[in-house]
Parts: structure tokens; sequence; C-alpha cells
């Protein structure tokens, strides 16, 4: 197998499927598409009769949409049976992504019915998210399949359902499809990647196409236009963030002053209560002469 490999030689940068414009150009071209089923496959233990069938929308991606930092850049596809499933990675933590995943997917689940339909013909909508932070910080699980659960933790309903992949906690060995997915996520390297693509016939294949793709002129612009975006965008974050944050340190020092204030002036009034004089009150409290007078 690796004399195979080494066959066919790349000198391009390896673009990265944590790139979410890769992970789009890489699992949406029809020549992939059987990867795609490996994947959603392992990822969604879906049977081989659900996903014999894939229908993906907005499968094409362009330099021009990805320069919109605000560019929704996930899969959005339909298994054979029916499940909607949206497949999106997130380099990224920010405030508000749980609420926002959630939001995606009913948006997903209820446009599927017009008015007047019968709810009973509503698909489930699954989510497979993959994040390359901890997300979890309660265990060391790389896998969560989460459903909407009663108090007793039985399942109310599979209508909506969220699995996500931490790449942060994919095992560095093994020879689990799904953890050699991950690791494919991972690799940083051409190295890396061939010692990945000797693991499986599964990961041979998927390399090879990640290698095509990396020698694709196209591709390395639209990988490039998206990093740029997503900089910009996380860099206006931040600055809006670090803004935020010195507004309210600045109203705390004025609240915090506000309150020492107040205390002085609590305590030149007991003075004066106590008889003391005016000048006497002020130094008492370190208030100017003038204030107390008004006491």
């Amino acid at each position: 197998m690796s004399q195979d490999i080494e066959q066919n030689p790349v000198t391009n940068e390896l673009l990265s499927l944590r790139n979410d414009a890769v992970l789009k150009l890489f699992y949406t071209r029809k020549e992939n598409e059987q990867l795609l089923r490996k994947f959603l496959k392992s990822a969604l233990k879906l049977s081989d009769d659900s996903l014999s069938i894939l229908d993906i929308k907005n499968s094409n991606l362009t330099k021009e949409d990805v320069q919109d930092k605000d560019y929704n850049v996930d899969i959005h596809l339909t298994s054979a049976t029916g499940e909607l499933i949206i497949v999106e990675m997130q380099k990224y933590d920010h405030a508000g992504f749980e609420e926002r995943m959630v939001a995606y997917n009913s948006r997903d689940y209820s446009s599927q019915l017009r008015r007047g339909e019968d709810y009973a013909k509503l698909k489930s909508t699954i989510s497979l998210v993959i994040v390359d932070f901890n997300i979890f910080k309660d265990t060391d699980e790389f896998y969560e399949h989460i459903f909407l659960r009663r108090e007793n933790r039985k399942i109310f309903t599979n209508a909506q359902q969220y699995i996500i992949i931490d790449l942060t906690k994919i095992p560095k060995e093994g020879t689990d499809p799904l953890h050699l997915w991950g690791r494919l996520f991972k690799v940083e390297t051409e190295e890396e990647l061939r010692m990945l693509m000797e693991t499986s016939e599964e990961m041979r294949e998927a390399g090879k196409k990640l290698l095509e793709l990396s020698a694709d002129k196209e591709a390395q612009a639209i990988a490039q236009a998206r990093k740029d975006a997503l900089w910009a965008r996380n860099h206006m974050m931040a600055c809006l963030q670090e803004e935020t944050e010195e507004r309210v340190r600045g109203e705390e020092r004025i609240k915090a002053e506000a309150e020492k204030d107040e205390l002085k002036e609590d305590i030149a009034k007991r003075m004066l209560a106590m008889g003391l004089s005016i000048e006497d009150a002020a130094k008492a409290a370190d208030l100017d002469y003038d204030i107390v007078c008004k006491f």
C-alpha cells in the first residue's frame, strides 16, 4: 500500500478539514459521495439503507461566498429514509454556541412542514457538529449523542438530535473507523496524512482525495478566503468583547466610587450627630469641608 501512495507525490500545502469550507468542498464533491456515506455511517450510526441516497443542498461553494464572514457553509443533506442531517465544523468556541446549534436544528426541523400538514410527517433532524475545542469539560469522551429527554432520563423524542465529535479528545491510536475519521480532521502535514493512509482502505481513499483537493488551485483560494474571513470575524468579536469588558470595568469603577462616596458621607453625618465640628467631621470622613457643610 505504501508504494502505491508514494506514486502520488503532492507538494502543495495540505488543506485542513478543520476549515469548514474545505470540509464542504471535500464531502460535497460528487466523486467523494461514498466517503461521505462512510463517514456518516460511522458518525451517525445509520444503516446502509438510510445512506443509499443523499440529497445534498447548496453544494456549490465559491471564493465570493466564503469572503462573507457570516456565510453559512454547513452541509445540509437528506438521507434515503428522510432524516435531515446538518454537518458543521466549529473551530472556535463562542458565547451562545449551544443556542445557535439548537436554533439551526429547529429551523430545519420546522421547515419540513407546510401549513395544515400532519405533524406525524416530520422526520428527525440530526445536527452533526465537529468541534475543535473542549466543549464538555466534565468528560473525556470525544462522542456525545444528545436527545430530548424526560426527567427520568428516558427519551422524550428523537425528533431533534445532536451528535458532537470533539477533536481535542480523539484517541491517538486504534482502528475504530470514527477514531480514524477524527484523526483525518486533525492531520496537519502530508507526512501525518500518509501515515494515517496506512491504517485502512477507507483512510487510504480519503487521504488520496484530500491530497487531490489540496492540489486544486480553486480549492486553495477558497480555503484561504475562508480562513481570512473567519480571522476577520474572530478579530471583530474579540474587539467587541474587549470593549464590552472595558465598559463593564468602567461601570464597576463608577459604582465603586459612588458607594465609597456614600460611605464617606454616612461617616460625616454620624460624626456631626456625635457633636463633632464640621471641620473635624470632614477630616474623619476624608471629605471636603464644603461638602460636609451641606449636611
